[in-house]
């Protein structure tokens, strides 16, 4: 009988209560996500009320505008409960593009100390220096727009979309501006360039819904073809770095996933959740906790050879992880490496691992191995911590009799 080891009974509440909250964040993810798809049905066949309402539901859930790493990213429910991502989320990208972020949060500042006209100059030096930076043209665009000064920032959103084809917000932007001046046919144009591109975007779809059904009301007719989102809405590469990111400060985020039972996650996010690991782990090799835990989610999806190995590299680099030597010993058991996973059991009880599961799975180990007085010992001690736990007391007295 293989026995899972759990050495922390304290810490089960607070990982009770992330794999709840993370279920729940899934849950309403995906409700979003159908949401979405339903809307993009209706819109296609010019059912603008049906698909707004489904936008709408999609949208005010929160979590349909983004891939589902890129939201749980966002989340940042690492530490049980979010925590406000975007300054988190900014310092990220300005240690890629320190120039044209700072750049940016120098106009923002200037821009919220009630210096607009110093804001908008400011990028425009930034963008003298940098003229296919398309990001400080979007930027400069969404400052001109709320100066009013529409036919300027049309031609900076139209400028970031000739350097940066794939730049779904400018798009967005440019139908704003399309909307300011009446001319909804052009407004659905590119807002059908945005959709194409973030095609799980709720917001981006009910915007999408609404201009259609200007030019409806206008007297013209139109066939949107608004693009449905791809099965496989988990390998967004954006998403994956920002939520490797978090999982690199905060690994033990990765006990939610754990902790949920098989029947209420799709193994497809475990994949997920071992992609993102691994990208971590290429930034810092070094990092035990992130090893032990990539372990951990490979033997979730049954590849448990490579689990090892990931374990071992755990304990290589922290030879003091009792929790890493204890999931190796699992392991070890699972795959008939009895002696190695006895080692490994003696290791982390030499180091304080002073758990009874601990002491019933050496027992069971010492018994399979002949060794009859080391496993009656083992199974003391394990009643001595808990004097309920039945296994203990079955295998004691089985030696006994």
């Amino acid at each position: 009988m293989n026995t899972p080891i759990c050495t922390q009974e304290s810490s089960v509440p607070t990982t009770k209560q992330r794999s709840q909250r993370l279920v729940e964040l899934l849950r309403t993810h995906y409700e979003a996500l159908r949401d979405v798809r339903r809307g993009i049905c209706m819109l296609n066949g010019g059912q603008y009320e049906e698909a707004q309402a489904a936008f709408s539901s999609a949208a005010a859930q929160g979590c349909a505008d983004r891939s589902l790493p890129a939201f749980l990213a966002a989340c940042l429910i690492g530490r049980g409960q979010p925590r406000d991502a975007t300054q988190y989320f900014a310092d990220m990208v300005a240690h890629d593009e320190t120039d044209t972020q700072a750049q940016i949060r120098l106009a923002l500042a200037l821009w919220a100390g009630g210096s607009q006209d110093e804001a908008i100059l400011s990028l425009r030096e930034a963008i003298r220096c940098d003229r296919e930076n398309a990001t400080l043209h979007y930027q400069l665009g969404t400052l001109l727009t709320v100066r009013d000064r529409i036919e300027e920032a049309e031609l900076r959103f139209t400028q970031a979309i000739t350097i940066q084809r794939d730049y779904a917000d400018a798009y967005v932007s440019l139908a704003m501006c399309c909307g300011v001046r009446r001319a909804p046919i052009e407004a659905v144009k590119y807002l059908r360039y945005a959709q194409s591109i973030r095609p799980y975007d709720a917001h981006i779809g009910l915007l999408l819904t609404q201009s259609a059904r200007a030019v409806e009301q206008q007297g013209y007719t139109l066939a949107v073809h608004a693009q449905m989102p791809d099965e496989d809405h988990l390998a967004d590469e954006v998403g994956i770095k920002q939520l490797s990111h978090i999982i690199e400060q905060e690994p033990d985020f990765i006990n939610a996933f754990l902790s949920i039972p098989l029947d209420q996650i799709d193994t497809n996010i475990f994949s997920m959740l071992l992609g993102t690991i691994q990208i971590a782990l290429e930034r810092q090799p070094e990092h035990a906790e992130l090893h032990y835990h990539c372990s951990q989610v490979l033997k979730r999806l049954g590849r448990e050879h490579e689990a090892i190995d990931e374990a071992e590299r755990a304990v290589v680099l922290d030879q003091s992880d009792t929790k890493a030597l204890i999931s190796l010993a699992n392991l070890y058991h699972a795959t008939n490496r009895n002696d190695d996973a006895t080692s490994r059991l003696e290791q982390a009880i030499a180091l304080g691992a002073d758990y009874a599961d601990v002491h019933v799975l050496l027992g069971h180990l010492y018994r399979d191995g002949g060794h009859l007085d080391r496993a009656k010992s083992a199974y003391e001690r394990a009643l001595a911590i808990n004097d309920n736990l039945v296994e203990a007391q079955q295998a004691l007295t089985s030696l006994t009799t």
